[in-house]
């Protein structure tokens, strides 16, 4: 809950400070509606209330009525700033008005003022009293029963020559119900324990009302609640001061539970907070466990009670705001408690410090939905209930009786945090898997499969909700298999043995006292002895290794580095970087660095290795996932993930995903040829046969299909999208006689009775489809002439061709003319061209048959022998690729960023 800061508008010299004045049903009109400075804040009409105001504190001139004060420092330098202690003398009056003469019985007023002496000792373990000094019966003044409450006071005040000095009170009972707007009392603080008191007839409602503002003399606010529609039980606040949630507000003197909240006839224990706020008692009652850390457990006593430590007050580890448990049952003050219907409010009280202003309290209830009325049954949580602050800190609440309660504090965030890790090959089938413990506890594997991919997860555990931090390790106990280890918020490590298929051995206790290590990082071999090792991290960023005795244990551990609490995100690096096994480290800016390990318990240098890494969510390194024997990194972000692959030194800008492929005499990209939403490629052997290579969607391959034979025929084969406007992809095949023929496909693969749909384009040296390539929605077949002329034939929807167009001229400087697919990501066609000297170009589409400005890429592909485009459907994360056979018969992928240039490669293997 967010602090509000309220601006008060002064007035004739008194500053108006939220509400005082307590009524019997609801007046005409009741407080001004929230102002921007308050957003949160406001007033439930029928709650019985008083309209407060703060004066300047004695000696002190009063401010120009058009000026403003911040409420916080009236509070902060006024009476709560040390403490109350003293007896306040009492000018007791009561008076006459002009129009109502009515007596008001002197011996009721002076037990009134007893009443609420009585009950402040109690709560200042009898170091404030009020006394009455001087009494007045039966003033007479000139003010009249039709008069503002303000009014009245003002003028009986002036008639008795009174002025505030500390420790002074002035209180007067007038003839009446009720003050104006059938208002209970009013009362107005000069600071330094003087104020001023105005009451009705003495009522059932006299003693909580003069208790309520001596409450305000002593510099206390009101105990107000949180009320959201939505029934949330915290909310945060954003930049502007408001709500997170919408349908919260701050509702003034919700807390019925308090003596500062609405009136009613009994006068409850004044909350802890507000306690702690002003320094009543002896300043043992409460226990200030600090921060929150870890799950702790305490016990509460009865807050009405007199027993020291029987209330606990935590700081959020996250908001870093303050919240009070107390166990409200009927003992002293809150005897009240044992009537009918007030069942809901015996139990576990959370309040949180301010929430309208500092001097102020916030009930969190079980349910904070408005209630109806002005007083609430439903302020404690029962037995087995858990409160959640808005970031996350849980409150639960273990048992409740009459004379005691025990609660256990959650302040431990990474228990419901999910954590993917890796602990290499954990299933025993060769290839590197994935672990995930989910926010309810579950263990995933997301086993590792060819083809750089992770097959859907299995569980394999449960119950992990207990652990602040799991990692995957190599052979930690020497066993032959990869291991987990797990530590618990009260600093026990627990080693869990895999079993080699994917499961566990009993598990083992390993350490204790590892609650102090802000990080657990399973760095494999740093220390070169051949074992497994860990490190971990301290909050003052030392860096310490805890050498494996290769039996589960540990050997004497030692410090390696410092300065490491720079970092926000450390995780093993394997052999990334061109060391031994090392460190990844992102720093707040998305810088990442490698620490590659020297293989004997040190570093060699840092270097960087990528920028913007700050939102790449869990980083996952150590690990060989694309099966070519060099470590990489995964990402997650929620369900996303991304591989990047390593190539030994860093990130590699090109990745191996084949062998074999001189074997063929074309490769080219088939856009999604069998209708599983992935890019395909399609592969012609110099047989004739006609291979499908399925994408799996992260830049690999599913089993090859052959789909074909007999197409030695043809000098030229290209995937010509939807040519025929049957929604499925076509090929077109060039045959040696310059027919030109369409193969419709049926979308899952198969072909469909061919078609002839041209001649004499044997004189082409080059065809290819580039897809859209005139903007106007239909498929376009580019064809180069020997002499370098470029000609687009528009594709007409149906199988034909509507007139050509020269779109260019010189190509026959490219050795190789491919379609780029939308290589910019601009939403149109492009070209790409490769020279005789390696060099490839960019020829970005206009979108209407043209080319924007040509840009370089690149040397050296004068390496490949067939290269294809394969659109952004091949690597799964949406950005293009371009694949090449080199002379070895690699075939080799390149990623591209979406904006005309390549990048270092990035897959997604889900």
């Amino acid at each position: 809950m967010g602090f509000l800061r309220r601006s008060i508008a002064l007035s004739t010299g008194l500053v108006v400070f939220a509400t005082g004045l307590f009524f019997v049903q609801a007046p005409a009109t009741a407080v001004p509606a929230p102002t921007p400075d308050n957003p949160n804040v406001r007033f439930v009409e029928g709650t019985p209330h008083s309209e407060h105001t703060f004066e300047g504190p004695a000696g002190v001139a009063t401010q120009p009525a058009d000026e403003s004060a911040d409420v916080e420092s009236l509070l902060r330098d006024g009476a709560a700033a040390t403490g109350p202690g003293g007896n306040i003398r009492v000018k007791l009056v009561t008076a006459k008005l002009a129009d109502n003469t009515n007596a008001v019985s002197m011996a009721g007023a002076e037990q009134a003022v007893v009443a609420t002496s009585n009950y402040w000792k109690a709560m200042t373990d009898n170091k404030l009293s009020m006394s009455v000094a001087s009494k007045v019966a039966g003033f007479q003044s000139k003010a009249r029963s039709t008069d503002s409450y303000s009014t009245i006071m003002s003028t009986i005040t002036s008639e008795l020559t009174w002025a505030p000095n500390p420790y002074t009170a002035l209180v007067i009972f007038i003839p009446t119900s009720t003050l104006s707007g059938n208002a209970l009392g009013a009362g107005y603080s000069s600071g330094s324990y003087s104020g001023r008191v105005l009451l009705p007839q003495i009522s059932n409602f006299t003693n909580n009302v003069i208790s309520h503002e001596f409450g305000h003399v002593i510099g206390l606010m009101h105990a107000d609640a949180l009320q959201c529609g939505s029934g949330a039980s915290d909310v945060g606040v954003n930049s502007n001061g408001q709500f997170t949630d919408p349908s919260c507000y701050v509702r003034e003197y919700g807390d019925t539970t308090d003596i500062m909240g609405a009136a009613q006839f009994a006068s409850p224990v004044v909350s802890s907070t507000l306690w702690d706020y002003a320094g009543l008692g002896r300043g043992d009652e409460i226990r200030d466990v600090g921060v929150a850390t870890g799950v702790k457990s305490y016990t509460l006593k009865p807050w009405g009670g007199t027993e020291a430590q029987r209330a606990i007050k935590f700081t959020d580890p996250v908001s870093k705001e303050v919240y009070y448990l107390e166990l409200r049952q009927p003992v002293g003050y809150d005897s009240y408690l044992s009537g009918a219907g007030r069942e809901g409010n015996r139990g576990v009280k959370i309040v949180q410090r301010g929430g309208a202003t500092i001097a102020s309290s916030l009930i969190l209830m079980p349910d904070t939905r408005p209630f109806s009325g002005w007083y609430s049954s439903n302020h404690a949580w029962q037995a087995g209930s858990t409160f959640t602050t808005y970031t996350g800190t849980q409150v639960t609440i273990n048992s409740v009786s009459s004379t005691s309660a025990t609660v256990t504090i959650n302040a431990d965030p990474k228990l419901k945090a999910r954590m993917r890790f890796s602990a290499g090959d954990f299933d025993g089938d060769k290839l590197a898997d994935v672990i995930s413990r989910e926010t309810d506890g579950s263990l995933l594997l997301y086993a590792g499969l060819p083809g750089n991919r992770l097959a859907n997860p299995v569980q394999i555990g449960s119950g992990w909700g207990i652990f602040n931090s799991v990692i995957g390790t190599s052979d930690f106990n020497g066993d032959g298999f990869p291991d987990i280890l797990a530590r618990t918020s009260d600093g026990a490590l627990w080693l869990y043995p895999g079993n080699g298929k994917g499961g566990f051995l009993a598990r083992s206790q390993v350490g204790v006292g590892w609650q102090g290590f802000t990080r657990l990082l399973a760095v494999g071999d740093f220390s070169g002895d051949g074992r497994a090792d860990l490190m971990a991290t301290t909050t003052d960023g030392r860096l310490w290794l805890y050498p494996g005795n290769g039996a589960g244990g540990f050997l004497t551990q030692q410090q390696v580095g410092q300065g490491w609490d720079a970092f926000t995100s450390l995780t093993p690096a394997g052999s990334f970087g061109g060391g031994k096994a090392g460190l990844l480290a992102r720093t707040g800016d998305g810088t990442l660095y490698v620490y590659p390990g020297d293989g004997k318990g040190g570093f060699l240098p840092r270097a960087a290795v990528g920028s913007g890494w700050n939102q790449a969510g869990d980083i996952v390194g150590g690990q060989d996932l694309t099966g070519d024997a060099t470590a990489d990194v995964l990402t997650a972000s929620g369900a996303d993930m991304r591989v990047y692959p390593g190539d030994g030194s860093g990130f590699a800008d090109r990745l191996a995903i084949g062998t074999g492929w001189s074997a063929f005499r074309q490769v080219w990209e088939a856009g999604d040829f069998d209708g599983d939403g992935v890019a395909d490629i399609l592969a012609r052997g110099t047989d004739g046969a006609l291979w499908l290579y399925p994408g799996n969607g992260s830049g690999g391959f599913l089993p090859r299909v052959q789909v074909g034979s007999g197409w030695n025929m043809f000098t030229a084969v290209l995937s010509a999208g939807d040519f025929d406007g049957d929604r499925r992809p076509d090929l077109v095949g060039r045959a040696s006689d310059g027919t030109l023929w369409l193969y419709p496909t049926d979308g899952s693969g198969r072909f469909l009775p061919r078609k002839q749909i041209g001649t004499g384009w044997q004189g082409f040296t080059q065809l290819l489809a580039p897809g859209d390539f005139t903007g106007d929605g239909k498929p376009d077949i580019v064809g180069q002439t020997g002499d370098g002329v470029l000609w687009v034939y528009p594709g007409n929807g149906s199988g034909g061709f509507l007139a050509r167009k020269q779109i260019g001229t010189g190509w026959n400087m490219f050795n190789l003319v491919l379609q780029a697919g939308d290589f910019n990501g601009d939403g149109r066609e492009d070209l790409l061209g490769r020279a005789a000297d390696g060099g490839l170009w960019l020829y970005p589409g206009n979108g209407s048959g043209g080319f924007l400005q040509r840009s370089y890429l690149g040397s050296g592909w004068n390496m490949f022998s067939g290269m294809a485009a394969l659109g952004n459907g091949f690597t799964g994360t949406g950005d293009p690729s371009v694949v090449g056979v080199a002379g070895d018969g690699t075939l080799l992928m390149y990623s591209g960023t979406g904006r005309g240039a390549f990048k270092p490669v990035v897959l997604n293997p889900r």
